[in-house]
């Protein structure tokens, strides 16, 4: 990817720490643009190190003291079966067709009680 930029923002949960997004601006005047929304944080990482998301963890984990947990939720349905998983923050995201409930192997057809 070539671009102008020398920072990548990266975006996390305030109170999970959990790894919203990453955003590469085209250039370092865009990143005024990119803020974070409500319960969000923001973290401004060099590009010429790794931005994987395990890298992105370990700079929120240094920079908050807390690293994140995995973001894989299940989306769980009135009668407590899984219907689906995706990746959220359950404390700042809601899915159409379920509660979401961060699993790390949940699957659909699963009971969750």
């Amino acid at each position: 990817m070539t671009t102008g930029a020398t920072q990548l923002a990266v975006f996390y949960a305030t109170g999970s720490k959990i790894l919203r997004r990453k955003v590469i601006p085209d250039n370092d005047a865009q990143l005024v643009l990119h803020q974070p929304g409500l319960g969000e944080s923001r973290l401004l990482l060099p590009l010429d190190r790794p931005y994987d998301d395990a890298a992105c963890c370990a700079a929120i984990a240094a920079a908050t003291g807390a690293y994140p947990p995995s973001s894989r939720c299940a989306v769980v349905g009135e009668d407590g079966g899984v219907v689906t998983t995706c990746h959220a923050d359950p404390d700042l995201d809601v899915h159409p067709m379920g509660k979401l409930v961060l699993h790390p192997t949940a699957e659909p057809g699963d009971r969750l009680e």
